[in-house]
């Protein structure tokens, strides 16, 4: 019985997968919405017929009425069901950039233009539902977790917006495949910071010595701006008063991260390497280059330069930018 359901459920969803991801909004109506009995309306109407047949066998009035009161509530309840989801309507579905193990936190904007909506649950594939409310007339963001695993540009498993409301006896849901992509960096791995020297003579103009960020040069007096994380606690509880740590990386060299300078030929560890560089580059505020073959991307520093960095770790050998 279960390899039956498995089976139907798989051929729906590649039925549902062949006509194309839809571009947002999308707007729930009836050529969306499908509307079958669940597991406990099965038992239900499995009871309600055994109830039926007792009453056949003894003639019995009670049990006709109360076969046909509770048939007729079960039928009824299919409208309500089907109300329930029937112009809701998806806005948007967006994601920030997450590091690839990492589950991205998927924002789903729901518009409800009509009555009162009631448990609403929304899932990706193999997730944990979320079971929400819509008032009439509002707008209201969700956040579903959503599980990632490779680096990539990738597009989201289907959306199922589903409802059992008002008496779980019909399951009536909307499987969407929304056009919609977010970015998996590569997950980052700790290890040595190795670097290039750079492209030119004036790329490598103020090195002050040492290979790498991770280069401790000394110590200098503290100025408003300095990170906490690199104060000397040690000189302070001494007396020597507040002192900052200096990094080869921080004295103004600007340094390459090289794929081809990384041993080994995994390009997927590379890359994870690579992402742990930058991250570390980034949190000492070093100016830093990347260089990926022939796609260089000059020093420079802040968030854009580091998003800019990852996307292209993300992206490459996928010929997508």
């Amino acid at each position: 019985m279960k390899f039956v359901s498995n089976t139907i459920r798989k051929i729906f969803k590649k039925w549902i997968k062949a006509k194309g991801r839809l571009p947002l909004p999308v707007r729930l109506r009836h050529r969306r919405l499908y509307i079958l009995p669940n597991r406990y309306g099965l038992i239900f109407f499995a009871i309600l017929l055994a109830i039926l047949i007792g009453s056949i066998n003894h003639n019995n009035n009670l049990g006709f009425i109360l076969t046909f009161l509770l048939g007729g509530m079960s039928f009824i309840s299919i409208f309500h069901t089907f109300r329930n989801l029937n112009g809701v309507t998806v806005t948007s579905v967006r994601a920030k950039p997450v590091f690839a193990g990492q589950p991205a936190m998927v924002k789903v904007v729901l518009t409800n233009p009509g009555q009162q909506r009631w448990a609403i649950s929304l899932v990706f594939t193999e997730g944990d539902p979320m079971l929400i409310d819509l008032a009439a007339g509002e707008r209201q963001t969700i956040t579903i977790p959503h599980a990632t695993a490779e680096r990539g540009l990738h597009s989201p498993a289907p959306l199922t917006i589903a409802t059992t409301y008002p008496l779980g006896l019909f399951r009536c849901w909307s499987p969407l495949y929304v056009d919609v992509r977010f970015l998996i960096y590569p997950k980052p791995l700790p290890g040595p910071t190795i670097t290039d020297t750079g492209l030119t003579e004036h790329d490598s103009e103020g090195e002050s010595g040492g290979p790498g960020v991770e280069d401790f040069a000394g110590l200098k007096t503290y100025t408003p701006g300095d990170q906490l994380q690199h104060i000397s606690w040690k000189s302070f509880s001494r007396g020597q008063g507040l002192q900052t740590k200096v990094f080869e990386g921080m004295l103004g060299r600007s340094v390459y991260f090289d794929l081809n300078g990384l041993p080994g030929h995994d390009l997927e560890w590379k890359l994870s390497r690579l992402c742990h560089m930058i991250i570390r580059a980034d949190s000492l505020r070093q100016s830093y280059g990347l260089k990926l073959g022939s796609q260089v991307i000059e020093p420079g520093m802040g968030g854009g330069h580091k998003r800019n960095c990852l996307r292209l770790l993300a992206l490459t050998s996928t010929g997508e930018k």
